[in-house]
């Protein structure tokens, strides 16, 4: 998926996110324990920030979270928010994608910011709007979450366990196979039997990578259920 999507995606999924707060800023998050929408927005408008401040000083500095300012609390956050996330948009919409650029993942291609930014911000849409996430977005959040968020996870935290996880989208193209075990988690983009295979429309999957659903009657679920509960407890976020 190319920078120009990611940013089609982010300026919906602000929206969503904008329209939520507004509805109920006092609502609890059941996806996010202990927050409420309120607390949401300024969690992401936060990130929007950072990425922001990151993009403006260039690919030769990298920005620590200590030096952004934090958002406001009550009625000023919501216009806070929208100006942010427009700021930022624009200077994603106009850096120079192909140069490596720091990062907490560690260097990377510039295109990172906007997929990193797109994926959190729908993800977190989904917490307080619910609906759906697109597929293909979906498909490119997956591959994001194994690609960087993965081979940053312990081995130790598999607690012992080991085994393979095939996820398999039903509504477009879309099939990995997960290797969990005490050297930490591996994958190949690849249709290949695993102990469990969790079958299931992309959004779904996604969001169950993100310990956002369970594995319950929106997959087809076969084989050894246990390895789920192995991932479940290695990602948690």
């Amino acid at each position: 998926m190319d920078p120009s999507t990611h940013l089609d995606h982010l300026a919906r999924d602000c929206a969503g996110l904008l329209a939520a707060h507004a509805a109920d800023p006092a609502a609890a998050v059941s996806s996010c324990p202990g927050w409420d929408r309120a607390t949401l927005l300024g969690h992401v408008a936060f990130v929007h920030a950072w990425v922001g401040a990151q993009v403006e000083a260039g690919p030769t500095e990298r920005i620590r979270l200590s030096s952004v300012s934090r958002p406001p609390e009550g009625e000023d956050l919501p216009a806070w928010f929208e100006a942010t996330a427009a700021h930022t948009a624009e200077v994603l919409s106009t850096m120079d994608t192909h140069r490596m650029w720091p990062s907490w993942a560690g260097p990377q291609p510039g295109a990172f910011y906007p997929r990193r930014l797109a994926q959190e911000t729908a993800v977190h849409r989904w917490d307080v709007a619910a609906g759906t996430i697109d597929a293909a977005l979906a498909v490119d959040g997956i591959d994001e979450l194994l690609e960087i968020f993965s081979p940053s996870i312990s081995g130790e935290k598999m607690a012992g366990s080991s085994g393979t996880i095939h996820l398999h989208a039903t509504d477009i193209e879309g099939e990995w196979l997960i290797q969990m075990g005490s050297e930490g988690i591996t994958f190949t983009r690849a249709h290949a039997k695993g102990d469990v295979a969790l079958r299931g429309v992309a959004a779904d999957l996604l969001l169950w990578a993100w310990n956002r659903v369970p594995a319950d009657e929106r997959f087809e679920v076969f084989g050894d259920t246990e390895v789920l509960t192995t991932w479940r407890r290695a990602a948690a976020v």
